[in-house]
């Protein structure tokens, strides 16, 4: 069973009780034990939580993500060196050849734009137009196929406005921002160094390695905004329905899973594929026809 995605909206105490997230609203109390929560969304600034709750938020490897007064993620609280094994991961992350890490980014490119072909289809759109460029991807895509292809995905995807100015920004930009939170989170309590990316390499950027192994999860994220049409203005509802992402089912290796125990999978094969200098081990998601994980 996924863990789960808790988003605080409104004036709220949040606080540590017994292994468990306390949240109290007037004279209503939930409780929801640290070892079910996934990734904590603090959207307002009425909300209260105590310094032991984050403490334990962090202690048990759940990302907690802050939103500033446009009600936009704008910060991510991880744990430290959460994995017992941090530094033999680290070691071998940064012994990472370059024609390895050329390898591996060529495969996630790959795999982000066969995602983008499938998201297209799913909604019924020609898809070749972007198809054609995963097999012009070469060894670290020199030739930038996956700025050729996100162009011309999304001039088909997006029936009104562009990807940076129109009624699907806001949504998209709040779902990449709770999919890298979840994604930093497994990278952090999986023992890996963040900053250190296969493909990005900014010196101002905290979160490289993050934002090199979101790119095959980002159109799940295009999916359930274009099929949900959660369009214009966000809402509570709107941004519920967006965070519900980790409970969405994607294909890897052959079966059917979460996108967050996929998430977890990823880093797991990345590690194989680090330790053994082999880009065939990494295992990368294919997105499918929305379906949430059911414990029925």
């Amino acid at each position: 069973m996924p863990k789960r995605t808790i988003c605080i909206q409104s004036s709220v105490k949040l606080s540590a009780r017994e292994s468990a997230l306390l949240i109290i609203q007037d004279d209503r109390k939930v409780r929801i034990p640290f070892e079910d929560i996934w990734v904590v969304i603090l959207e307002t600034h009425q909300a209260q939580i105590t310094t032991a709750a984050l403490s334990q938020l962090v202690d048990g490897g759940i990302g907690v993500m802050l939103c500033g007064d446009n009600h936009m993620p704008n910060g991510l609280l991880l744990p430290i060196g959460a994995h017992s094994r941090h530094a033999y991961i680290v070691e071998n992350q940064l012994a990472m050849t370059k024609p390895l890490q050329k390898r591996l980014w060529q495969r996630i490119v790959q795999a982000k734009i066969k995602n983008q072909a499938t998201v297209l289809e799913l909604c019924g759109i020609d898809s070749r137009p972007v198809a054609r460029y995963v097999s012009a991807v070469k060894s670290g895509d020199t030739d930038n196929r996956e700025g050729a292809a996100a162009s011309a995905y999304f001039q088909r995807l997006l029936f009104e406005g562009n990807r940076r100015a129109g009624p699907y920004t806001a949504p998209l930009d709040y779902g990449y921002s709770v999919l890298r939170a979840g994604i930093a989170r497994a990278a952090e309590s999986g023992g890996w160094l963040v900053s250190r990316g296969i493909h990005h390499h900014s010196e101002l950027n905290a979160f490289n390695l993050v934002d090199d192994l979101i790119e095959p999860f980002r159109p799940l994220i295009d999916l359930i905004v274009v099929k949900r049409q959660l369009l214009g203005d966000l809402d509570h509802r709107k941004k519920l329905k967006i965070a519900s992402v980790f409970e969405m089912l994607v294909s890897m290796d052959g079966k059917l899973m979460t996108s967050q125990t996929a998430i977890e999978l990823m880093f797991d094969s990345l590690k194989i594929a680090v330790d053994n200098a082999d880009c065939s081990a990494l295992l990368l998601p294919t997105v499918t026809e929305l379906q949430a994980f059911s414990d029925e």
